[in-house]
């Protein structure tokens, strides 16, 4: 049985979370199973070169209505006759006039994913309110998290149609290795016997680099050879910089920018800990859905420190994978952070665990599986109702 799966913003070339997350759910799904539209200037189908699967491309940006509609009727109708989808996935609820119409006119089931912050923002009133509909019309909704689950029944999404389909790791490139030293030096110069701490993320305010830094100003007083190794750019880099000048640890902190995709898992070997305490700002309707760095670093066999808010402690096993801290707390963060720099074995202990864990349950091969078999389930459903 093959979908449909529909990303108009987040899908490669796109970079980001959700745009990591479809293209490796189209990947694990593999041809047989998926094909998919999404938005870009291009003039005929294109088919990804690793796994085979279509993606089609409609030109969302035409200016005139008209022609928008007649390109995506015209896009619609290739995919229907070529690939007889038998359902549709919605990236997020952005795509809801799309789900509806093809749930109406071409009675398909469809399933949505909800991942955070545009879940919050529709019950809040914000930007995507007016998107409710396709949650409570939706034959599934997949939500990421059981934090992002209970903001879906909020909004009114009986319980029996959320299931909560947490993010994979491609765990063939995210996987234990030894430090390479030309990275070492690239990013870290000729810093020698320093326990690194890393953070990979968009330097906003939601990620609690800044908490880190703080922590730092503590730590240095009981383990001063620390480097805190911040990876990623953004608007809040500025402050950052700031705190630091002004706690007094801008020498332990690195600010390396943005690093090619490819040298993640090598920035993740660097490190003795892995650190985002992110925070929720409800106000900005700002958290943290998941967090699938934390099963990144993890994979590498590296203990991480996440906190206690949204989605994170789906993502992290206090105790077992990592430890959970106060987002707002430095001394706590602090604390957590010295456990895991001294206690080496306790740090091993819990990197190995989080390793076997992602292996075990957030492997690709496994996420796909569980979402054909989501979809199959609505799609016999859907043809029973048809029957009655």
């Amino acid at each position: 049985m093959k979908s449909l799966l529909i990303s108009r913003t987040y899908f490669p070339p796109q970079t980001g979370g959700i745009s990591r997350f479809m293209a490796a759910l189209a990947l694990a799904l593999g041809p047989d199973r998926v094909c998919c539209l999404t938005r870009r200037q291009a003039r005929k189908v294109a088919v990804n070169s690793n796994s085979g699967t279509k993606v089609y491309y409609w030109k969302w940006g035409e200016k005139a209505k008209y022609l928008r509609r007649l390109g995506l009727g015209v896009t619609i109708a290739q995919i229907i006759l070529r690939e007889q989808p038998q359902a549709v996935q919605l990236s997020t609820i952005g795509e809801d006039i799309l789900g509806l119409w093809l749930q109406q006119w071409l009675k398909l089931p469809f399933v949505v994913y909800a991942h955070g912050n545009e879940i919050l923002s529709a019950i809040r009133g914000g930007a995507y309110e007016k998107c409710i509909p396709t949650l409570q019309r939706a034959d599934r909704v997949l939500a990421v998290s059981q934090f992002t689950a209970n903001l879906v029944q909020k909004a009114g999404v009986a319980h029996d149609r959320i299931e909560i389909v947490h993010p994979g790791c491609d765990i063939d490139r995210f996987r234990p290795r030894h430090p390479k030293r030309e990275l070492w030096q690239r990013l870290l110069g000729n810093r020698s016997g320093e326990r690194v701490i890393v953070t990979v993320g968009n330097l906003v305010e939601r990620k609690g680099h800044d908490m880190v830094i703080r922590a730092i100003s503590r730590l240095r007083q009981s383990i001063p050879e620390v480097t805190y190794l911040i990876v990623g750019d953004g608007p809040y880099r500025g402050q950052l910089e700031t705190l630091a000048a002004a706690v007094g640890v801008q020498d332990r902190v690195v600010f390396a920018g943005r690093v090619a995709d490819e040298d993640l898992p090598d920035v993740y070997a660097l490190s003795d800990v892995f650190a985002m305490p992110s925070r929720e700002r409800l106000e900005e309707n700002d958290i943290e859905g998941f967090g699938l760095v934390f099963l990144e670093a993890n994979a590498c066999a590296k203990p991480v420190i996440g906190s206690r808010s949204g989605g994170i402690p789906d993502a992290i096993v206090e105790g077992i994978t990592g430890l959970l801290v106060d987002p707002q707390d430095p001394a706590d963060i602090a604390d957590a952070l010295a456990r895991l720099l001294v206690d080496r074995d306790l740090a091993i202990r819990l990197g190995r665990q989080g390793c076997s864990r992602v292996v075990r349950d957030f492997n690709w091969a496994r996420v796909g599986d569980r979402v054909q078999g989501i979809l199959e389930t609505i799609v016999w459903e859907n043809s029973i109702r048809r029957k009655n």
